[in-house]
């Protein structure tokens, strides 16, 4: 990783903070201050996605609050949760054809690439300082 050098003017208060936390942690107040800075941002996108996917998660950055919450609370089609739950069965019992093989894989993209959406959809919610559900919460919701 490459590194680039800034001059950043904080407040006499935030600077203050920054050297607390990194006598705390035993870090350097620029390696407190970079990894702050790192958390708040936007997060990335992973290069070794499908393209079109790679590109979906990119530009879910331009979305509203609104939008990303929807998508951050989506969730799969109920019949397709409960084909892949029968493929599935039929897949560890070995009794699964080719095409129910097929037709598993494809679920199973679709699957991956919802809590993709999701878990960038969270992650750029509270990059963006909005308070996020907690495990609880979201379990409830479920049900």
């Amino acid at each position: 990783m490459t590194y680039q050098t800034i001059t950043l003017t904080v407040p006499e208060t935030l600077y203050t903070r920054l050297q607390t936390q990194a006598r705390t942690t035993a870090r350097s107040v620029e390696e407190v201050a970079a990894r702050t800075l790192a958390r708040r941002l936007p997060p990335p996108v992973e290069e070794d996605l499908p393209p079109a996917l790679r590109a979906e998660l990119k530009a879910m950055g331009h979305l509203s609050d609104d939008s990303l919450w929807q998508i951050a609370g989506s969730a799969m089609n109920p019949d397709k949760v409960a084909l892949y739950d029968v493929l599935l069965e039929r897949h560890q019992t070995g009794a699964l054809t080719v095409e129910g093989q097929e037709w598993l894989a494809r679920l199973r993209e679709e699957a991956d690439a919802l809590m993709l959406r999701k878990a960038h959809a969270y992650a750029l919610l509270q990059s963006r300082g909005r308070k996020l559900p907690s495990l609880e919460e979201l379990h409830a919701r479920r049900l």
